[in-house]
């Protein structure tokens, strides 16, 4: 299989690299729409395994089409695997912050939010999501192609706000370093983004004792309490409650045997063991004889 350079060709076939997309083939045995596009998009020989479309499809993608999903894959691979540990670090993706959704976000001893911008994206919502952001995370960071760069420059210059390059090379080039927000924290977006039994947890530990209300004022009660916890005390119990969301099985992301195209998608849907099993089995297949079959 060859590089694919059709940009038509290359957005219907980005569509098989999908976390909605690999949970049909894991989960629910359902795989007719990405051998359809391998068929219809590609040329596979004999001896074509489907991690060898999906290594190409992948590798189209960072050539000549550096979708939202390339973005993340490689803040997983180079943040969170390499730079980071998974011993200490929680990825969250599509996280609500405030009326917003960060694209990634990455909590350990701080709150880290990424906010990406690809050469394919216009900047008209950025200015609302990133004064959301700056009320939950330590820093925020805009992730984009050199397209943007000296406009987000410009717009970003005298603010708390980093800006990171994905260059040609699919490095990640900081152009600009994030300061601290703690100036900007908000009681009421931090307890938002708790489940229940997280903000139950934390004003427990925190005061010894939960409110006697039911359950219709108990949001209500425990948002007044926590506005009692120091802003700056009460962002790091936020964060930290927030890091026990990790996933099941973080030590099967990090071998060998998943592919790096791959690493975002598994650690966003948390595989089991079974999972993998079923992963592997599908990326071993040769595409050939998978495609015959539809």
């Amino acid at each position: 299989m060859e590089i694919v350079t059709d940009l038509s060709k290359i957005r219907s076939l980005s569509q098989i690299i999908s976390p909605s997309n690999f949970k049909k083939i894991v989960r629910e045995d359902d795989c007719y729409s990405t051998f359809y596009k391998i068929k219809k998009y590609t040329t596979v020989t004999d001896s074509t395994t489907n991690l060898d479309a999906i290594n190409v499809i992948y590798n189209s993608l960072l050539t000549n089409y550096k979708n939202e999903y390339v973005y993340k894959n490689i803040l997983t691979n180079k943040l969170l695997l390499k730079k980071y540990s998974l011993k200490n670090t929680v990825a969250l993706n599509e996280f609500n912050i405030g009326k917003s959704i960060a694209d990634f976000v990455l909590l350990n001893g701080e709150a880290r939010i990424y906010e990406i911008k690809t050469e394919l994206d216009n900047l008209e919502k950025l200015d609302k999501q990133i004064l959301d952001y700056c009320k939950f995370g330590d820093k925020v960071y805009i992730v984009t192609s050199s397209k943007h760069i000296n406009k987000l420059l410009e717009l970003y210059k005298n603010t708390t706000i980093g800006i990171i390059e994905l260059t040609s090379r699919n490095a990640l080039k900081t152009i600009k370093e994030a300061v601290n927000n703690e100036a900007t924290f908000n009681y009421d977006v931090l307890f938002k983004t708790l489940r229940k039994q997280e903000y139950l947890e934390i004003i427990e530990e925190y005061f010894n004792y939960v409110p006697k209300v039911s359950n219709t004022k108990i949001f209500k009660e425990c948002l007044s309490l926590a506005k009692n916890i120091e802003i700056k005390v009460f962002q790091k119990l936020v964060v930290n409650k927030l890091k026990t969301r990790n996933i099941s099985n973080p030590k099967k992301i990090k071998e060998k045997v998943i592919p790096e195209s791959l690493k975002h998608i598994c650690y966003t849907l948390d595989f089991s063991n079974n999972d993998y099993e079923k992963l592997n089995s599908f990326l071993t297949k040769k595409s050939k004889i998978c495609i015959s079959r539809i």
